[in-house]
């Protein structure tokens, strides 16, 4: 295998979660006192690239598990179209792996005007978002040298996921959050394979519902931006409506399934999926005979989605690879992208 700086970082998940157990000082309580005196009405998230895929994970589990309206706001909305709005009861989650984009920076600037309490999560302790923050969560992920966020990302849900497990007290998923790095590795001898995947065939769907759904919208970041292959995220609810009539052999189908309500949604499709497509690849727990990318579940969908992505990461490097690309180099990219 050639030797890649992404699949490095991507293969050093474990220790860098074990680092981030053993060194983490963010305040989620006092974002949880917040919370659970009634102080926040609205959370509002802003990101954008993986980070984003971060916020939809955010916004629909703050939603499902607390019970207040989350959304999550296109920069633009703030940048471009100058639109105001009344935060004085709402909490704006910034994520941002290097905390530099120009759009995020003004963002913050403007929804502090706007009266919001601000929580900035970012990788970059220096980055100048933090100085208008009422708080600062560290990703902690030390220095992500790739271009292709793989660490940042895991740890960004991290964070997200102990401050609702801890505003919701559910000790539990807290307990399981140690034992992550115990869980990867434990599951290491059972590394997807690139080589089942058609590599002839250059578009696609990955299709999953709830917090799968977010997680399918960096799955496909990734083919994009590694593999430069169009695998589109849908809604397997938003398929039923309409994009199924796409499908034949000429798209891939991914199909990815959690364990939570969702997620048995989906598994629920997976039959229909096989009886209009031979390109179909399940993500889950479950056992098939073939085209498989299975992970060892814990039975708790917010544990899963990163137990899952700790084995897609290495996976999808190794399959650009095996395409003759360059994944330390995707085309066009650089690690700080500016789009005000």
């Amino acid at each position: 295998m050639v030797n890649s700086k992404v699949l490095e970082e991507a293969n050093n998940i474990p220790h860098i979660i074990e680092n981030f157990n053993l060194e983490d000082k963010n305040k989620y309580n006092q974002v949880s006192n917040l919370i659970t005196n009634k102080k926040i009405k609205h959370i509002v998230t802003i990101a954008r690239g993986s980070s984003d895929s971060v916020a939809l994970f955010a916004s629909y589990l703050i939603a499902k598990t607390l019970g207040i309206t989350t959304y999550s706001l296109p920069p633009s909305i703030i940048t471009l179209e100058k639109s105001k709005f009344d935060f004085s009861s709402t909490l704006v989650i910034i994520i941002s792996q290097s905390g530099l984009s120009d759009d995020l920076i003004q963002c913050s600037n403007e929804c502090v005007k706007m009266g919001a309490k601000i929580l900035v999560i970012t990788n970059n302790s220096a980055s100048p978002i933090v100085n208008n923050a009422d708080f600062f969560f560290d990703i902690n992920a030390r220095k992500e040298v790739s271009v292709a966020a793989t660490k940042t990302y895991i740890l960004s849900l991290m964070n997200i996921i102990k401050l609702v497990a801890i505003a919701s007290d559910q000790k539990s998923i807290l307990n399981h959050l140690n034992k992550l790095p115990e869980y990867i590795r434990s599951d290491r001898a059972n590394e997807w394979d690139p080589e089942i995947i058609d590599n002839n065939i250059s578009k696609g769907f990955i299709i999953s519902r709830g917090l799968g759904y977010a997680l399918s919208t960096e799955i496909s970041l990734k083919f994009k931006e590694l593999a430069l292959e169009l695998v589109e995220p849908f809604s397997s609810a938003e398929v039923m409506h309409g994009p199924k009539t796409l499908i034949d052999d000429t798209l891939k189908l991914f199909v990815l399934s959690l364990g939570d309500l969702s997620g048995k949604a989906v598994k629920d499709d997976i039959n229909f999926f096989e009886t209009i497509s031979e390109k179909i690849y399940i993500i889950n727990d479950g056992d098939y005979q073939k085209n498989h990318f299975q992970f060892k579940s814990v039975n708790i969908a917010e544990i899963d989605s990163i137990l899952l992505m700790a084995k897609f990461y290495p996976m999808i490097v190794k399959y650009s690879i095996l395409k003759g690309l360059n994944p330390d180099k995707p085309r066009y990219l650089s690690k700080i992208t500016k789009t005000l």
